[in-house]
């Protein structure tokens, strides 16, 4: 999410040890000393960015495949899948290609940072123009949603799963089926909240017009102030998904919670802060 964020948030010394483990496993706290594999790395890009050499290109994209599955895994609940994984992984190898077309590593941004939030978009943009899910299960999504609104707006905080589930005419166990079919649309409301529809400029865009980077750091400073309204499980399972970048079965393995579940958690967590932060700024529904 942020770093802001991300030093305040509070695990119990079992689920640090869980991260802690996690982390090792994935590489993410250890730093690359083989100096052999780094020196063939940048030699790699050297000769990338001097000759645009297509063997140099394609090695570099073997090199960093990696990056693709993980961002699809971390997408998409593996248990709960919306589309071919295949599919989403050609989407996202396209992706991966415009990241090595496009770096600029004078701008001083990691190449891993920035190919993920290419690889991202791709995949996003393409499932937003598919018919991942249908017209009954987007329908039940927007009533769930404004049934969180509705409760939170009429007793002035947020609505428990237990009165929405009861305002719905419906068990827990079904609100949150419905909540695991959310799972995708809650990553687009986000992105839409983060990034206006088409721009290519997101919060960590440092070559943004002034006006437009401005406006990505009020709105990201909202949605900081908002995650204050949120449960400490629903904040722990935002933060180890953007702030430690951990997919939902990697949460779970920390939480000690299955992978739907994690998946059903964090949709909710982010209906609820689209619901606060769409009353805030106006912003229409998504569909």
């Amino acid at each position: 999410m942020c770093p802001e964020y991300g030093q305040h948030r509070q695990l119990t010394e079992r689920q640090a040890k869980k991260l802690e483990q996690l982390q090792a496993k994935t590489g993410k706290s250890l730093k690359t000393s083989q100096d052999a594999e780094q020196a063939r790395l940048a030699k790699l890009w050297q000769t990338w960015f001097k000759d645009r050499d297509p063997e140099a290109r394609n090695d570099l994209l073997m090199q960093y495949i990696g990056l693709v599955r993980r961002v699809v895994s971390r997408l998409f609940p593996s248990s709960r899948p919306y589309h071919d994984q295949e599919d989403l992984i050609s989407c996202g190898v396209l992706g991966l290609m415009d990241a090595i077309e496009r770096f600029d590593p004078d701008k001083g941004a990691k190449f891993e940072t920035y190919a993920q939030i290419r690889i991202r978009g791709e995949i996003i943009d393409y499932m937003r123009h598919q018919d991942w899910a249908p017209v009954h299960v987007r329908t039940r999504i927007r009533r769930v949603e404004s049934a969180y609104d509705e409760i939170a707006q009429a007793k002035g905080r947020e609505a428990s799963d237990l009165e929405v589930a009861e305002y719905m005419e419906m068990t827990v166990e079904e609100l949150q089926q419905v909540m695991g079919d959310a799972h995708f649309l809650s990553i687009l409301h986000l992105d839409e909240l983060l990034n206006s529809p088409g721009a290519e400029t997101s919060l960590v865009d440092s070559d943004a017009p002034f006006d437009r980077q401005v406006e990505n750091r009020e709105m990201l400073q909202i949605l900081l102030d908002e995650l204050s309204s949120l449960s400490g499980r629903e904040q722990l399972i935002l933060n180890l998904y953007y702030y430690d970048e951990l997919t939902l079965k990697e949460i779970g393995t920390v939480v000690g919670l299955t992978e739907s579940r994690i998946s059903q958690i964090h949709s909710a967590a982010l209906l609820k802060l689209k619901s606060r932060i769409g009353r805030m700024t106006r912003l229409p529904s998504v569909t």
